[in-house]
């Protein structure tokens, strides 16, 4: 019996030897990407149209559909996506691709003249609040819960205080192997180079920074930033030096708690070795459909993510083989490599 035991303890410990060991990370790809008003055939969402017929909306779901398929997201912030059928449609492509294990979830953001909404497509489940798995926060005028007040001026001259909401916004959170991550994905108000639009970010990056304390902080998640905010980020040049923020909106945002010392979060576009390479929005001046020398781009699209990640970032990069028929805009990645949280059985010992 006794040569039995040790017999099997040896055994146990070749075969431990040639044994794969358990992956201690986990590969997460998280993407933001602005579509550009992608509408489904059939449905009139918003005010604003990228293509009227459904022969070319089709078309345009087919493009950003493979997109997706190259880019294989575990995580994908869609900003501009306009109803819960261009979800689903995007959805029904890619799983006739074989991308079975991506899901979508849809939420009918505030925005009433654009229709725009920010959705998610993911590989993980979101975590059900308040019987939903993808939220978005708005109030109403008479509600200051998620409204900020701002100075603006008005085309005469005059000066009055203004109130906005983030109308397109949404907040889901996943647990991934012991990491408990909150995201916001938002959609703030365009144009760096108005005044009125300027003020408008600036307050609605006061809201996005409670949004974060009480519904992803205050629930135990560890937050993440991520969308078209339409704006600069004056710690990382971007491809034209030309075009400097007037606000401090990025800055607001990475520094969501100022009660703590230094900004939580950091850009991830910082790890982009390369600044000719970032650049996330094309104007196309001209409007002929190519990227000409004398277009604008600059980075407006960005990837905020907790200091603490930055070591477990394998790359970040701007994905740029995107025409512009599909969108004006470009997606942005960066790759993780979480450390698990869960612990891993031991190899169970041999009885005695």
């Amino acid at each position: 019996m006794r040569s039995l035991q040790i017999f099997s303890l040896a055994l146990a410990c070749v075969l431990n030897q040639f044994a794969t060991p358990a992956s201690a990370e986990t590969p997460v790809r998280i993407v933001t990407f602005n579509a550009e008003i992608l509408t489904a055939p059939g449905i009139r969402a918003g005010n604003l149209e990228k293509y009227r017929w459904d022969i070319a909306r089709r078309a345009q779901f087919e493009r950003v559909a493979s997109i997706i398929e190259v880019l294989n997201p575990d995580i994908l912030n869609l900003v501009e996506v306009t109803s819960k059928e261009g979800v689903d449609l995007l959805i029904e492509i890619l799983h006739e691709k074989g991308l079975t294990d991506l899901h979508g979830y849809h939420v009918e953001n505030n925005d009433s003249y654009t229709g725009m909404d920010v959705a998610l497509i993911t590989r993980f489940e979101p975590v059900e609040v308040d019987g939903a798995r993808i939220r978005t926060l708005n109030s109403e005028e008479n509600d200051p819960t998620w409204r900020q007040a701002f100075p603006a001026v008005s085309r005469k001259g005059n000066k009055y205080q203004a109130t906005t909401s983030i109308s397109r916004n949404a907040v889901y959170l996943m647990d991934i192997d012991g990491h408990k991550l909150g995201f916001l994905g938002l959609h703030l108000k365009s144009n760096p180079s108005d005044e009125y639009a300027n003020a408008k970010r600036s307050a609605q990056a006061e809201i996005a920074k409670r949004v974060v304390q009480q519904e992803i902080v205050s629930r135990g998640y560890t937050p993440i930033i991520l969308g078209d905010i339409n704006d600069y980020d004056p710690d990382v040049p971007d491809r034209d030096e030309t075009r400097d923020t007037a606000t401090t909106v990025l800055s607001d945002l990475k520094d969501f708690d100022p009660s703590k010392p230094g900004s939580e979060l950091f850009n991830v576009a910082k790890l982009m070795p390369r600044q000719a390479d970032r650049f996330t929005s094309l104007w196309d001046r001209n409007e002929n459909g190519v990227m000409d020398p004398f277009d604008v781009m600059t980075m407006i699209d960005h990837i905020l993510l907790p200091q603490a990640f930055e070591p477990y970032v394998k790359r970040a990069f701007i994905f740029h083989s995107i025409d512009l028929t599909t969108t004006d805009h470009l997606a942005v990645v960066v790759d993780l490599l979480l450390p698990r949280k869960v612990a891993v059985p031991a190899t169970a010992a041999v009885t005695q």
